[in-house]
């Protein structure tokens, strides 16, 4: 059965685009072939932070550049993804400490009962990078939707001023921004519907739930992808305003030089 979801996935991309659909495809099957590399570096003993990072620009580059080629709009995405991580890694570290998330929770003892707790792994180290691979996905989608629509705007209308360019960007973040949240909101629920039923089934407290580790750790990863999501938008905006009005004078000066 999975097979043929994924064979339906493949002929829906090839019929929109079958260039690009192509692309998509095999990038999807690269960056799966990327988080299991990842996973192996990790269990062989190597910082899990550093290679969420290396990890997470190697799938931004694939996603942007693989599939979108080499562009302005691409290279903008690609420094404000950059600096989203960055930016974030500070607050991720403090808030996964501060919040106790590491590890398992009790609802996953049965589980892993059966499995040796000594794999000489830092897990706080481990939330943290699960917190930053669960986010590039939608702050790489809400980056490139702006740095698409912000370089049509100035395509059409050329004479923008930086300033009309960047309150465009920043609009059209607007847009987009509650359409994501709620994709967000709706994938938390939907990967959490099962703990959830479980949760009202059992004798658990309103307060027992939002104290639960497995809910909480789960909770933090949307709303740091909901943060990166809205983080990413003015500086998206900046960014791409700046290489546009760049490119422009660029091309302003070799028509000069051209006379």
């Amino acid at each position: 059965m999975n097979l043929i979801l994924v064979i339906i996935l493949f002929l829906l991309m090839i019929y929109i685009d079958k260039k690009r659909g192509i692309k998509l495809f095999l990038s999807i099957i690269f960056n799966f072939l990327i988080l299991m590399i990842i996973f192996y570096l990790i269990a062989l003993g190597l910082n899990p932070i550093i290679c969420s990072l290396i990890g997470c620009f190697i799938i931004s580059y694939i996603i942007l550049y693989y599939v979108n080629e080499k562009n302005i709009k691409t290279k903008s995405s690609l420094k404000s993804i950059a600096i989203v991580l960055l930016v974030l890694l500070l607050l991720i570290f403090i808030t996964t400490y501060l919040s106790r998330i590491a590890g398992f929770g009790y609802e996953s003892y049965e589980e892993i009962n059966m499995f040796s707790y000594d794999v000489n792994i830092d897990f706080t180290n481990i939330a943290i990078s699960m917190i930053l691979i669960s986010l590039i996905g939608a702050t790489v989608d809400s980056s490139i939707a702006i740095s698409s629509a912000l370089y049509e705007v100035h395509q059409n209308n050329k004479d923008l001023t930086k300033k009309e360019l960047f309150i465009s960007g920043m609009n059209i973040g607007k847009d987009i921004l509650c359409t994501t949240t709620n994709t967000l909101m709706f994938a938390f629920l939907g990967d959490f519907m099962t703990l959830l039923i479980w949760f009202s089934k059992g004798n658990y407290s309103f307060f027992d739930i939002m104290n639960s580790k497995t809910f909480v750790a789960e909770l933090i990863r949307i709303l740091f992808s909901a943060i990166g999501c809205i983080l990413v938008i003015p500086i998206t905006a900046y960014i791409t305003t700046n290489a546009l009005k760049k490119d422009k004078n660029n091309v302003k000066i070799e028509k000069c030089y051209d006379k």
